[in-house]
């Protein structure tokens, strides 16, 4: 049973990809209004997230079944920016497992996503982004994740939304600032009702062999399940991470964190039979990004 899609909690890979200079020693562009991609060179992002034991408890026909739920997920996907108009998109690793304790009875279920192991192609054409899948046939029971990944990858190479996380400005060490919480990544599979997330910038140093700043974020959201089966379900996260971010390339290369996730409401169990529903626990993320072939040293 699929309740809870990961939320990234910042992205790995912007759209802001552009070297810059310091404004002075302690003010910092953090992002450009302008796009320019980092033309010949290939990234790897790597992103592991896990919750475990949370407490479940689902209502459904009178009866009550207590128990609780473990989650983890690995995603690892190479960007080769080909030319300024061409990027491909590796996905070599893009899986989930999920385990349930309920009534005593354990039950497994490892998701391999349709993705794992395809490549896709994204051209720039009259200034907006299309995605394709390179090359290969789409089972008909793959075409709904694929055509999603694809639309996912366009609205990430689309939209500038590191301009309006961080702005074009430059800002100061020290310097906090408020973000929509509807601008959090991966809360596009939910519908936001309301929140607060705010950023700190809190120092730069040296990272991967670049200067890099380093922020926190905290966050808090109050959203509804987009799922056409879960569009019942209510869910509140709280979280905050540590944020490494290149100033040479305007992209996040390590974020660390985790949330607090609280969820309850009613979804189908099955078709035709509704259910109820109450979840709490706690997630973690951790997500890497570095240039192919250089290393990682902090």
């Amino acid at each position: 049973m699929k309740v809870i899609p990961f939320l990234a909690a910042l992205p790995l890979i912007s759209t802001s990809l552009f070297g810059q200079a310091a404004v002075d020693q302690k003010e910092y562009v953090l992002a450009n209004k302008e796009v320019t991609l980092p033309v010949k060179e290939k990234f790897k992002a790597i992103e592991n997230t896990s919750m475990k034991d949370a407490k479940m408890s689902v209502a459904v026909a009178g009866q009550k079944f207590d128990g609780t739920m473990s989650q983890s997920g690995k995603e690892e996907v190479v960007f080769d920016f080909v030319s300024k108009n061409q990027i491909r998109v590796s996905y070599e690793k893009n899986r989930s497992l999920e385990k349930t304790l309920m009534m005593g009875q354990e039950s497994d279920e490892e998701e391999v996503k349709a993705s794992e192991g395809k490549t896709f192609v994204l051209d720039r054409k009259g200034g907006k982004w299309k995605a394709k899948l390179e090359k290969g046939e789409i089972k008909e029971e793959d075409m709904e994740e694929i055509v999603d990944t694809a639309k996912k990858l366009e609205r990430k190479f689309n939209t500038n939304e590191d301009l309006q996380i961080y702005g074009d400005k430059p800002r100061k060490v020290g310097e906090s600032w408020d973000v929509d919480p509807k601008l959090i990544p991966g809360i596009d599979e939910f519908e936001v009702r309301g929140g607060k997330m705010t950023m700190t910038f809190l120092e730069v140093k040296d990272f991967q062999g670049e200067q890099c700043a380093v922020l926190k974020t905290s966050f808090t959201v109050n959203a509804e399940m987009s799922d056409k089966n879960m569009d019942g379900m209510v869910v509140d996260f709280e979280g905050s991470g540590r944020i490494v971010r290149s100033l040479m390339f305007f992209t996040d290369y390590k974020f660390t964190g985790g949330m607090k996730m609280k969820m309850k409401g009613a979804f189908d169990a099955q078709p035709g039979v509704p259910a109820s529903m109450t979840m709490s626990g706690d997630m973690k993320i951790s997500q890497r990004m570095a240039r192919v072939g250089a290393g990682e040293k902090e």
